[in-house]
Protein backbone atom coordinates (compact mmCIF):
# COMPACT_ATOMS: atom_id res chain seq x y z
CA UNK A 1 0.00 0.00 0.00
CA UNK A 2 2.79 2.42 0.98
CA UNK A 3 4.62 2.02 -2.31
CA UNK A 4 1.66 2.35 -4.44
CA UNK A 5 0.48 5.58 -2.83
CA UNK A 6 4.21 6.90 -3.38
CA UNK A 7 4.48 6.22 -7.07
CA UNK A 8 1.01 8.26 -7.27
CA UNK A 9 2.48 11.23 -5.65
CA UNK A 10 5.24 10.91 -7.60
CA UNK A 11 3.63 10.65 -10.88
CA UNK A 12 1.32 13.82 -9.80
CA UNK A 13 4.48 15.81 -8.76
CA UNK A 14 6.22 15.29 -12.71
CA UNK A 15 2.84 16.48 -14.24
CA UNK A 16 2.53 20.13 -12.49
CA UNK A 17 6.67 20.54 -13.12
CA UNK A 18 5.97 20.31 -16.98
CA UNK A 19 6.32 24.23 -18.21
CA UNK A 20 2.78 25.16 -20.75
CA UNK A 21 4.06 25.83 -24.43
CA UNK A 22 2.03 29.52 -23.93
CA UNK A 23 4.76 30.80 -21.89
CA UNK A 24 7.63 30.85 -24.61
CA UNK A 25 5.53 33.82 -26.31
CA UNK A 26 5.91 36.03 -23.68
CA UNK A 27 9.30 35.62 -23.28
CA UNK A 28 10.63 35.78 -26.71
CA UNK A 29 8.66 39.00 -26.69
CA UNK A 30 10.53 40.38 -23.73
CA UNK A 31 13.58 39.48 -25.32
CA UNK A 32 13.26 41.57 -28.62
CA UNK A 33 12.09 44.40 -26.42
CA UNK A 34 14.94 44.10 -24.84
CA UNK A 35 17.16 44.17 -27.61
CA UNK A 36 15.29 46.83 -29.25
CA UNK A 37 16.19 48.82 -25.97
CA UNK A 38 19.27 48.08 -25.81
CA UNK A 39 19.68 48.98 -29.56
CA UNK A 40 17.94 52.14 -29.21
CA UNK A 41 20.64 53.08 -26.47
CA UNK A 42 23.45 51.99 -28.32
CA UNK A 43 22.09 54.00 -31.20
CA UNK A 44 21.39 56.88 -29.80
CA UNK A 45 24.47 58.07 -28.67
CA UNK A 46 25.65 59.28 -25.38
CA UNK A 47 24.37 61.95 -23.19
CA UNK A 48 26.59 64.61 -22.65
CA UNK A 49 26.14 68.03 -20.19
CA UNK A 50 27.46 71.81 -21.47
CA UNK A 51 26.89 74.59 -19.30
CA UNK A 52 26.51 77.68 -20.65
CA UNK A 53 26.53 81.50 -19.35
CA UNK A 54 23.61 82.30 -22.04
CA UNK A 55 21.22 80.25 -23.96
CA UNK A 56 20.31 82.48 -27.14
CA UNK A 57 19.64 80.83 -29.77
CA UNK A 58 19.66 77.43 -28.28
CA UNK A 59 16.45 75.30 -28.45
CA UNK A 60 15.60 71.56 -27.79
CA UNK A 61 15.17 69.40 -30.07
CA UNK A 62 16.58 71.99 -32.99
CA UNK A 63 19.78 73.10 -32.15
CA UNK A 64 22.70 70.93 -33.72
CA UNK A 65 26.13 69.94 -32.72
CA UNK A 66 28.63 70.03 -35.54
CA UNK A 67 31.89 68.71 -36.46
CA UNK A 68 33.39 70.57 -39.72
CA UNK A 69 29.89 70.96 -40.35
CA UNK A 70 28.48 67.56 -39.96
CA UNK A 71 25.99 66.76 -37.46
CA UNK A 72 26.84 64.58 -35.10
CA UNK A 73 24.40 65.56 -32.31
CA UNK A 74 20.96 67.20 -31.22
CA UNK A 75 20.41 69.56 -27.83
CA UNK A 76 17.52 67.54 -25.91
CA UNK A 77 17.15 69.75 -23.15
CA UNK A 78 17.80 73.45 -22.04
CA UNK A 79 17.34 74.40 -17.89
CA UNK A 80 19.08 76.47 -15.57
CA UNK A 81 21.32 75.02 -13.08
CA UNK A 82 20.65 73.53 -9.44
CA UNK A 83 22.37 76.78 -8.28
CA UNK A 84 20.51 79.16 -11.21
CA UNK A 85 23.99 80.63 -11.48
CA UNK A 86 24.12 79.12 -15.61
CA UNK A 87 22.44 77.45 -18.03
CA UNK A 88 22.76 73.50 -18.21
CA UNK A 89 22.39 71.85 -21.97
CA UNK A 90 21.59 68.27 -22.62
CA UNK A 91 22.62 66.89 -25.72
CA UNK A 92 23.61 63.84 -27.27
CA UNK A 93 26.42 62.55 -29.41
CA UNK A 94 26.04 60.23 -32.01
CA UNK A 95 28.30 56.59 -31.31
CA UNK A 96 30.64 57.27 -34.10
CA UNK A 97 31.52 60.80 -32.53
CA UNK A 98 31.74 59.58 -29.22
CA UNK A 99 35.54 59.52 -29.52
CA UNK A 100 35.34 63.48 -29.90
CA UNK A 101 34.45 63.73 -25.93
CA UNK A 102 38.23 64.26 -24.13
CA UNK A 103 39.28 66.43 -21.41
CA UNK A 104 40.42 69.63 -24.19
CA UNK A 105 37.49 69.43 -26.88
CA UNK A 106 36.42 72.73 -27.20
CA UNK A 107 32.71 73.64 -28.22
CA UNK A 108 31.41 77.37 -28.80
CA UNK A 109 27.93 78.98 -30.20
CA UNK A 110 28.20 79.55 -33.74
CA UNK A 111 25.84 82.55 -34.22
CA UNK A 112 26.12 85.83 -36.33
CA UNK A 113 28.91 87.90 -35.28
CA UNK A 114 30.89 91.74 -35.68
CA UNK A 115 34.29 92.14 -34.81
CA UNK A 116 37.61 93.31 -36.07
CA UNK A 117 37.83 90.60 -38.40
CA UNK A 118 33.93 91.44 -40.04
CA UNK A 119 30.97 89.63 -39.99
CA UNK A 120 30.79 86.16 -39.39
CA UNK A 121 28.10 82.87 -39.03
CA UNK A 122 26.02 84.98 -41.33
CA UNK A 123 24.64 81.20 -42.88
CA UNK A 124 22.63 80.98 -39.10
CA UNK A 125 20.39 83.63 -40.02
CA UNK A 126 18.26 81.23 -41.34
CA UNK A 127 19.16 77.68 -39.84
CA UNK A 128 19.78 78.85 -36.97
CA UNK A 129 22.21 78.97 -34.61
CA UNK A 130 24.51 75.81 -33.48
CA UNK A 131 27.13 74.39 -31.50
CA UNK A 132 30.62 74.01 -33.18
CA UNK A 133 32.74 70.97 -31.77
CA UNK A 134 36.88 70.94 -31.94
CA UNK A 135 38.40 67.70 -31.07
CA UNK A 136 40.90 67.84 -28.72
CA UNK A 137 44.37 65.93 -28.78
CA UNK A 138 43.92 64.06 -25.29
CA UNK A 139 42.61 60.82 -24.14
CA UNK A 140 41.00 61.20 -21.01
CA UNK A 141 37.03 61.22 -21.84
CA UNK A 142 34.25 63.14 -20.11
CA UNK A 143 30.82 63.90 -20.72
CA UNK A 144 30.69 67.73 -19.04
CA UNK A 145 31.85 70.68 -21.30
CA UNK A 146 31.98 74.31 -20.65
CA UNK A 147 30.83 76.09 -23.90
CA UNK A 148 33.09 79.36 -24.83
CA UNK A 149 31.55 82.96 -24.84
CA UNK A 150 33.61 83.36 -28.14
CA UNK A 151 35.58 81.32 -30.50
CA UNK A 152 38.61 80.27 -29.57
CA UNK A 153 41.40 82.03 -30.86
CA UNK A 154 43.55 79.02 -31.32
CA UNK A 155 41.86 76.42 -32.57
CA UNK A 156 43.15 72.71 -31.20
CA UNK A 157 45.68 71.61 -33.32
CA UNK A 158 46.63 74.90 -35.17
CA UNK A 159 50.39 75.45 -34.93
CA UNK A 160 52.02 78.02 -33.10
CA UNK A 161 53.75 78.96 -29.96
CA UNK A 162 51.08 80.30 -26.69
CA UNK A 163 53.05 82.94 -24.30
CA UNK A 164 51.39 84.62 -20.84
CA UNK A 165 51.71 88.07 -20.05
CA UNK A 166 51.34 90.26 -16.77
CA UNK A 167 51.36 93.73 -17.03
CA UNK A 168 49.44 96.45 -14.77
CA UNK A 169 45.55 97.10 -15.09
CA UNK A 170 45.83 100.10 -17.16
CA UNK A 171 47.21 97.81 -20.04
CA UNK A 172 44.28 95.77 -19.89
CA UNK A 173 44.04 94.08 -23.17
CA UNK A 174 40.63 92.03 -24.30
CA UNK A 175 40.03 88.83 -26.01
CA UNK A 176 41.01 88.68 -29.83
CA UNK A 177 43.16 91.71 -29.97
CA UNK A 178 45.77 91.76 -32.14
CA UNK A 179 49.64 90.83 -31.75
CA UNK A 180 51.55 92.35 -34.45
CA UNK A 181 55.14 92.69 -34.80
CA UNK A 182 56.49 95.61 -37.22
CA UNK A 183 52.74 96.21 -38.28
CA UNK A 184 51.80 92.93 -39.57
CA UNK A 185 49.26 90.57 -37.36
CA UNK A 186 51.19 87.44 -35.79
CA UNK A 187 48.70 86.66 -33.59
CA UNK A 188 45.24 86.98 -31.15
CA UNK A 189 44.83 87.49 -27.42
CA UNK A 190 43.55 84.59 -26.21
CA UNK A 191 42.31 85.22 -22.62
CA UNK A 192 42.62 88.16 -19.93
CA UNK A 193 42.07 87.47 -16.69
CA UNK A 194 42.34 89.75 -13.30
CA UNK A 195 44.39 88.84 -10.24
CA UNK A 196 43.24 91.02 -7.45
CA UNK A 197 45.85 89.29 -5.11
CA UNK A 198 48.50 91.01 -7.60
CA UNK A 199 46.98 93.42 -9.25
CA UNK A 200 48.04 92.57 -12.22
CA UNK A 201 46.34 91.70 -15.34
CA UNK A 202 47.59 88.41 -16.88
CA UNK A 203 47.06 87.82 -20.74
CA UNK A 204 47.56 84.79 -22.86
CA UNK A 205 48.81 84.76 -26.51
CA UNK A 206 49.18 82.78 -29.14
CA UNK A 207 51.57 83.58 -31.46
CA UNK A 208 50.70 81.52 -35.56
CA UNK A 209 53.05 79.72 -37.34
CA UNK A 210 55.72 80.27 -39.23
CA UNK A 211 55.59 84.14 -37.11
CA UNK A 212 56.60 81.65 -33.55
CA UNK A 213 60.37 81.59 -34.40
CA UNK A 214 60.19 85.36 -33.53
CA UNK A 215 59.33 84.58 -30.18
CA UNK A 216 62.83 84.37 -28.42
CA UNK A 217 64.27 85.11 -24.62
CA UNK A 218 65.29 88.59 -25.49
CA UNK A 219 61.70 89.25 -26.99
CA UNK A 220 59.88 92.22 -25.13
CA UNK A 221 56.21 93.34 -25.05
CA UNK A 222 54.16 96.11 -25.01
CA UNK A 223 50.49 97.86 -25.62
CA UNK A 224 49.40 99.49 -28.39
CA UNK A 225 47.07 102.09 -27.66
CA UNK A 226 45.76 104.13 -30.79
CA UNK A 227 48.72 106.90 -31.34
CA UNK A 228 51.78 107.42 -29.00
CA UNK A 229 53.04 111.15 -28.52
CA UNK A 230 55.88 111.80 -26.56
CA UNK A 231 57.69 115.09 -25.61
CA UNK A 232 60.25 114.24 -23.03
CA UNK A 233 64.16 115.56 -22.38
CA UNK A 234 64.80 113.38 -25.63
CA UNK A 235 62.75 115.53 -28.14
CA UNK A 236 59.72 114.85 -30.01
CA UNK A 237 58.18 111.33 -31.19
CA UNK A 238 54.88 110.17 -32.08
CA UNK A 239 53.75 106.66 -33.08
CA UNK A 240 51.23 105.65 -35.03
CA UNK A 241 50.21 101.85 -35.31
CA UNK A 242 47.93 100.16 -37.96
CA UNK A 243 44.41 100.93 -38.55
CA UNK A 244 43.54 97.96 -36.11
CA UNK A 245 45.35 98.48 -33.97
CA UNK A 246 44.38 102.35 -33.94
CA UNK A 247 40.72 101.24 -33.30
CA UNK A 248 41.15 97.95 -31.12
CA UNK A 249 44.39 98.23 -29.33
CA UNK A 250 46.64 95.30 -29.25
CA UNK A 251 50.22 93.91 -28.32
CA UNK A 252 53.24 94.49 -30.34
CA UNK A 253 56.67 92.89 -29.49
CA UNK A 254 60.15 93.56 -31.37
CA UNK A 255 64.02 93.52 -30.09
CA UNK A 256 66.65 95.96 -29.40
CA UNK A 257 68.58 96.91 -32.30
CA UNK A 258 72.13 96.41 -31.07
CA UNK A 259 71.02 92.79 -30.07
CA UNK A 260 70.89 89.22 -31.02
CA UNK A 261 67.65 87.65 -31.30
CA UNK A 262 68.52 85.16 -28.32
CA UNK A 263 67.04 81.23 -28.24
CA UNK A 264 63.40 80.49 -28.97
CA UNK A 265 61.18 79.93 -26.00
CA UNK A 266 59.02 76.98 -24.94
CA UNK A 267 55.27 77.74 -25.00
CA UNK A 268 53.69 79.12 -21.75
CA UNK A 269 56.44 81.10 -21.20
CA UNK A 270 56.19 84.37 -19.08
CA UNK A 271 57.13 87.79 -19.88
CA UNK A 272 56.02 91.45 -18.86
CA UNK A 273 54.10 93.80 -20.79
CA UNK A 274 54.86 97.43 -20.84
CA UNK A 275 53.37 100.70 -21.11
CA UNK A 276 54.68 101.38 -24.41
CA UNK A 277 57.66 100.56 -27.01
CA UNK A 278 60.41 102.85 -25.03
CA UNK A 279 59.87 101.34 -21.64
CA UNK A 280 60.71 98.06 -22.99
CA UNK A 281 63.26 98.74 -24.98
CA UNK A 282 64.64 99.98 -22.02
CA UNK A 283 64.14 97.07 -19.72
CA UNK A 284 66.28 94.76 -22.61
CA UNK A 285 69.48 96.09 -20.87
CA UNK A 286 69.38 93.57 -17.42
CA UNK A 287 72.93 93.95 -16.59
CA UNK A 288 73.52 97.18 -14.69
CA UNK A 289 76.00 99.17 -11.77
CA UNK A 290 73.93 100.62 -8.96
CA UNK A 291 74.99 104.61 -7.99
CA UNK A 292 73.91 107.03 -5.80
CA UNK A 293 73.56 110.67 -6.65
CA UNK A 294 73.12 113.31 -3.62
CA UNK A 295 72.16 116.58 -5.69
CA UNK A 296 72.10 119.96 -4.03
CA UNK A 297 70.07 121.69 -6.58
CA UNK A 298 66.61 121.69 -7.23
CA UNK A 299 65.47 118.29 -8.85
CA UNK A 300 62.24 119.68 -10.86
CA UNK A 301 62.24 117.72 -13.74
CA UNK A 302 64.02 115.10 -13.35
CA UNK A 303 61.86 111.83 -13.39
CA UNK A 304 62.51 108.28 -13.60
CA UNK A 305 63.19 106.81 -16.99
CA UNK A 306 65.53 109.93 -17.90
CA UNK A 307 68.57 109.17 -19.65
CA UNK A 308 72.21 109.32 -17.71
CA UNK A 309 74.35 109.97 -20.82
CA UNK A 310 78.53 110.55 -21.09
CA UNK A 311 78.98 113.28 -23.64
CA UNK A 312 76.00 112.33 -25.40
CA UNK A 313 76.22 108.48 -25.64
CA UNK A 314 73.25 107.07 -23.16
CA UNK A 315 74.58 104.29 -20.56
CA UNK A 316 72.11 104.63 -18.10
CA UNK A 317 68.92 105.58 -16.76
CA UNK A 318 67.17 107.15 -13.70
CA UNK A 319 65.62 104.61 -11.63
CA UNK A 320 63.88 106.91 -8.96
CA UNK A 321 63.70 110.65 -7.77
CA UNK A 322 64.26 110.67 -4.65
CA UNK A 323 65.56 107.37 -3.49
CA UNK A 324 65.04 107.22 0.52
CA UNK A 325 64.82 110.46 1.04
CA UNK A 326 63.81 110.18 4.72
CA UNK A 327 67.19 108.12 5.47
CA UNK A 328 69.28 109.09 8.75
CA UNK A 329 72.60 108.95 6.68
CA UNK A 330 71.25 111.89 4.27
CA UNK A 331 70.68 114.10 7.20
CA UNK A 332 73.84 113.66 8.93
CA UNK A 333 76.60 113.60 6.37
CA UNK A 334 75.03 115.00 2.94
CA UNK A 335 73.89 118.22 3.88
CA UNK A 336 69.69 117.64 3.60
CA UNK A 337 70.82 117.04 -0.29
CA UNK A 338 68.56 115.05 -2.57
CA UNK A 339 69.36 111.01 -2.96
CA UNK A 340 68.72 110.01 -6.71
CA UNK A 341 68.96 106.18 -7.49
CA UNK A 342 71.00 105.79 -11.11
CA UNK A 343 71.44 102.88 -12.89
CA UNK A 344 74.23 102.79 -15.42
CA UNK A 345 74.27 99.94 -18.17
CA UNK A 346 77.42 99.13 -19.84
CA UNK A 347 75.33 96.22 -22.31
CA UNK A 348 74.70 99.75 -24.04
CA UNK A 349 78.51 100.31 -25.27
CA UNK A 350 78.74 96.16 -25.79
CA UNK A 351 78.18 95.07 -29.23
CA UNK A 352 76.70 91.76 -28.12
CA UNK A 353 74.87 93.55 -25.30
CA UNK A 354 76.80 91.35 -22.71
CA UNK A 355 79.69 93.21 -20.19
CA UNK A 356 81.46 92.52 -17.79
CA UNK A 357 80.50 94.01 -14.96
CA UNK A 358 83.63 93.83 -12.41
CA UNK A 359 85.34 95.09 -15.34
CA UNK A 360 83.56 98.37 -15.69
CA UNK A 361 83.29 98.17 -11.88
CA UNK A 362 87.02 99.06 -11.61
CA UNK A 363 86.82 100.92 -14.77
CA UNK A 364 84.71 103.27 -13.50
CA UNK A 365 86.56 103.53 -10.40
CA UNK A 366 89.38 104.83 -12.03
CA UNK A 367 87.21 107.43 -14.34
CA UNK A 368 85.95 108.76 -10.47
CA UNK A 369 89.65 109.66 -9.17
CA UNK A 370 90.23 111.09 -12.28
CA UNK A 371 87.57 113.74 -12.03
CA UNK A 372 84.54 111.62 -13.01
CA UNK A 373 80.83 113.64 -11.86
CA UNK A 374 77.21 114.15 -13.00
CA UNK A 375 75.15 116.81 -13.89
CA UNK A 376 71.85 117.88 -14.46
CA UNK A 377 71.55 119.31 -17.43
CA UNK A 378 67.88 120.41 -19.66
CA UNK A 379 67.31 118.35 -22.24
CA UNK A 380 64.21 119.88 -23.47
CA UNK A 381 63.20 123.67 -23.11
CA UNK A 382 59.70 123.38 -24.23
CA UNK A 383 59.69 120.52 -21.19
CA UNK A 384 61.74 121.36 -18.88
CA UNK A 385 63.08 117.75 -18.52
CA UNK A 386 66.50 117.22 -17.18
CA UNK A 387 68.79 114.26 -17.75
CA UNK A 388 72.11 113.53 -15.92
CA UNK A 389 75.27 114.17 -17.93
CA UNK A 390 78.53 112.65 -17.01
CA UNK A 391 81.93 114.36 -17.86
CA UNK A 392 85.25 114.55 -16.35
CA UNK A 393 86.09 117.60 -14.57
CA UNK A 394 89.53 118.80 -15.10
CA UNK A 395 89.87 120.30 -11.87
CA UNK A 396 88.99 117.93 -9.64
CA UNK A 397 92.07 115.30 -10.44
CA UNK A 398 93.98 117.80 -8.13
CA UNK A 399 91.85 116.48 -5.41
CA UNK A 400 91.54 113.04 -3.54
CA UNK A 401 88.55 111.70 -4.28
CA UNK A 402 86.98 109.84 -1.29
CA UNK A 403 84.57 107.45 -1.93
CA UNK A 404 81.49 107.31 -0.19
CA UNK A 405 78.07 105.46 0.26
CA UNK A 406 74.86 106.09 0.55
CA UNK A 407 72.51 103.30 2.18
CA UNK A 408 75.01 100.72 0.81
CA UNK A 409 75.41 102.02 -2.51
CA UNK A 410 78.47 104.23 -3.79
CA UNK A 411 77.82 108.04 -4.45
CA UNK A 412 78.81 109.48 -7.59
CA UNK A 413 79.93 113.16 -6.96
CA UNK A 414 77.76 115.54 -8.37
CA UNK A 415 78.31 119.49 -9.60
CA UNK A 416 76.17 122.15 -9.83
CA UNK A 417 74.53 122.50 -13.07
CA UNK A 418 75.07 125.12 -15.78
CA UNK A 419 72.20 127.29 -14.51
CA UNK A 420 73.08 127.21 -10.86
CA UNK A 421 76.57 128.39 -11.99
CA UNK A 422 75.19 131.46 -14.35
CA UNK A 423 72.98 132.07 -11.02
CA UNK A 424 76.22 132.29 -8.69
CA UNK A 425 77.77 134.56 -10.95
CA UNK A 426 75.13 136.75 -11.30
CA UNK A 427 74.36 136.71 -7.95
CA UNK A 428 78.52 137.19 -7.12
CA UNK A 429 78.13 140.03 -10.01
CA UNK A 430 75.03 141.87 -8.16
CA UNK A 431 76.84 141.61 -4.68
CA UNK A 432 79.94 143.52 -6.59
CA UNK A 433 77.29 146.21 -7.65
CA UNK A 434 75.81 146.64 -4.33
CA UNK A 435 79.24 147.59 -3.05
CA UNK A 436 79.95 149.91 -5.61
CA UNK A 437 78.80 153.97 -4.61
CA UNK A 438 77.27 155.16 -7.32
CA UNK A 439 75.28 157.77 -6.04
CA UNK A 440 77.92 160.62 -7.13
CA UNK A 441 78.11 159.22 -10.66
CA UNK A 442 73.84 158.81 -10.52
CA UNK A 443 73.79 162.59 -9.48
CA UNK A 444 76.34 163.30 -12.39
CA UNK A 445 74.08 161.59 -14.77
CA UNK A 446 71.37 163.24 -14.04
CA UNK A 447 72.80 166.52 -14.46
CA UNK A 448 74.11 166.09 -17.61
CA UNK A 449 70.36 164.67 -18.60
CA UNK A 450 68.91 167.79 -17.66
CA UNK A 451 71.91 169.84 -19.44
CA UNK A 452 71.10 167.36 -22.68
CA UNK A 453 67.24 167.72 -21.81
CA UNK A 454 68.21 171.69 -22.23
CA UNK A 455 70.29 171.76 -25.37
CA UNK A 456 68.15 169.89 -26.81
CA UNK A 457 65.17 172.51 -26.62
CA UNK A 458 67.19 175.27 -27.59
CA UNK A 459 68.11 173.14 -30.41
CA UNK A 460 64.37 172.55 -31.12
CA UNK A 461 63.95 175.88 -30.55
CA UNK A 462 66.47 177.06 -33.09
CA UNK A 463 64.94 174.17 -35.84
CA UNK A 464 61.81 176.06 -35.43
CA UNK A 465 63.62 179.31 -36.22
CA UNK A 466 65.61 177.98 -38.92
CA UNK A 467 62.17 176.87 -40.69
CA UNK A 468 60.39 179.57 -40.49
CA UNK A 469 63.63 181.90 -42.00
CA UNK A 470 63.43 179.41 -44.64
CA UNK A 471 59.55 178.88 -45.14
CA UNK A 472 60.02 183.44 -45.48
CA UNK A 473 59.08 184.81 -49.17
CA UNK A 474 62.63 186.25 -49.34
CA UNK A 475 64.07 183.60 -48.87
CA UNK A 476 62.06 181.22 -51.45
CA UNK A 477 63.21 184.32 -54.02
CA UNK A 478 67.20 183.91 -52.74
CA UNK A 479 68.29 181.14 -55.31
CA UNK A 480 66.26 182.94 -58.24
CA UNK A 481 68.57 186.24 -57.52
CA UNK A 482 71.80 184.18 -56.55
CA UNK A 483 71.46 182.34 -60.13
CA UNK A 484 70.58 185.84 -61.71
CA UNK A 485 74.03 187.35 -59.93
CA UNK A 486 75.84 184.65 -61.38
CA UNK A 487 74.77 184.81 -64.59
CA UNK A 488 75.94 188.82 -64.37
CA UNK A 489 78.81 188.18 -63.27
CA UNK A 490 79.86 185.30 -65.83
CA UNK A 491 78.69 188.23 -68.26
CA UNK A 492 81.54 190.49 -66.43
CA UNK A 493 84.18 187.46 -66.23
CA UNK A 494 83.60 187.37 -69.91
CA UNK A 495 84.40 191.35 -70.42
CA UNK A 496 87.66 191.04 -68.77
CA UNK A 497 89.11 188.49 -70.90
CA UNK A 498 92.86 188.88 -72.24
CA UNK A 499 91.50 189.86 -75.39
CA UNK A 500 89.17 192.05 -74.60
CA UNK A 501 89.69 196.35 -75.28
CA UNK A 502 88.66 196.62 -71.20
CA UNK A 503 91.43 194.34 -69.92
CA UNK A 504 94.22 195.62 -72.17
CA UNK A 505 93.15 199.66 -70.78
CA UNK A 506 93.20 198.30 -67.04
CA UNK A 507 96.64 197.09 -67.94
CA UNK A 508 98.09 200.23 -69.17
CA UNK A 509 96.59 201.72 -66.44
CA UNK A 510 97.92 199.63 -63.53
CA UNK A 511 101.21 200.07 -65.30
CA UNK A 512 100.99 204.17 -65.36
CA UNK A 513 100.08 203.98 -61.53
CA UNK A 514 102.93 201.74 -61.33
CA UNK A 515 105.16 204.67 -62.81
CA UNK A 516 103.49 207.74 -60.87
CA UNK A 517 104.20 205.16 -57.44
CA UNK A 518 107.89 204.59 -58.48
CA UNK A 519 108.16 208.43 -58.51
CA UNK A 520 106.33 209.64 -55.51
CA UNK A 521 108.86 207.20 -53.61
CA UNK A 522 111.15 210.29 -53.00
CA UNK A 523 108.92 212.67 -52.26
CA UNK A 524 107.28 210.47 -49.34
CA UNK A 525 110.56 209.40 -47.64
CA UNK A 526 111.69 212.96 -47.72
CA UNK A 527 108.42 213.56 -45.69
CA UNK A 528 109.16 210.94 -43.36
CA UNK A 529 112.73 212.18 -42.39
CA UNK A 530 111.77 215.99 -42.51
CA UNK A 531 108.17 216.72 -42.19
CA UNK A 532 108.69 220.39 -43.09
CA UNK A 533 110.27 219.83 -46.17
CA UNK A 534 107.54 221.07 -48.02
CA UNK A 535 107.83 224.73 -46.07
CA UNK A 536 111.47 224.68 -45.64
CA UNK A 537 114.47 223.52 -47.39
CA UNK A 538 116.75 221.29 -46.20
CA UNK A 539 119.69 221.80 -44.55
CA UNK A 540 122.77 219.75 -44.75
CA UNK A 541 124.01 218.67 -41.72
CA UNK A 542 127.64 217.43 -40.04
CA UNK A 543 128.49 214.34 -40.58
CA UNK A 544 127.71 212.76 -37.07
CA UNK A 545 130.31 211.78 -34.08
CA UNK A 546 130.94 208.84 -32.55
CA UNK A 547 130.63 209.20 -28.50
CA UNK A 548 133.46 208.45 -26.23
CA UNK A 549 133.18 205.37 -24.50
CA UNK A 550 132.28 205.96 -20.89
CA UNK A 551 134.41 205.97 -17.72
CA UNK A 552 134.77 202.92 -15.46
Amino acid sequence: MTDTSDDNLLARVGKQARVSPIWIVPIVALLIGCWLIYDNYTRAGKQITLSMSNAEGIEAGKTKIKVHSVDIGLVEQVKLSEDLGHIQVIARIAPDAQPLLVKDTQLWVVKPRIGLEGISGLNTVISGAYIQLQPGKGHEETDEFTVLDQPPISLNGAGGVHINLIGTVGNALRIGDPVTYQGLRVGRVASATFDPKQRKMQHELFIEQPYDVLITENTRFWTTVGIDLKLDSEGFKASIPTVESLIAGGVSFGHADNRPMGKPVPSETTFELYANEEAARQQTYDQYLEYVLLVDDTVRGLSSGAPVEFRGLRVGTVMQVPWKFNSPARKQDFNYAIPVLIHLEPGRLADSGKADLNEWKSRLGIMLKNGLHATLKSGNLLTGSLFVDLNMDKHARKVNYKAKTFEGLPVLPTSATSLAQIEEKLSDLLDKLNKLNVEPVLSGLDKNLQQSEQTLREIRALSQQVNQFVAQPEFQQMPANLNQTMQELRTTIKGLSPDSPAYQELSSTLQRLEKVLREVQPLVRTLNEQPNAILFDRKPGNDPLPLAPATP
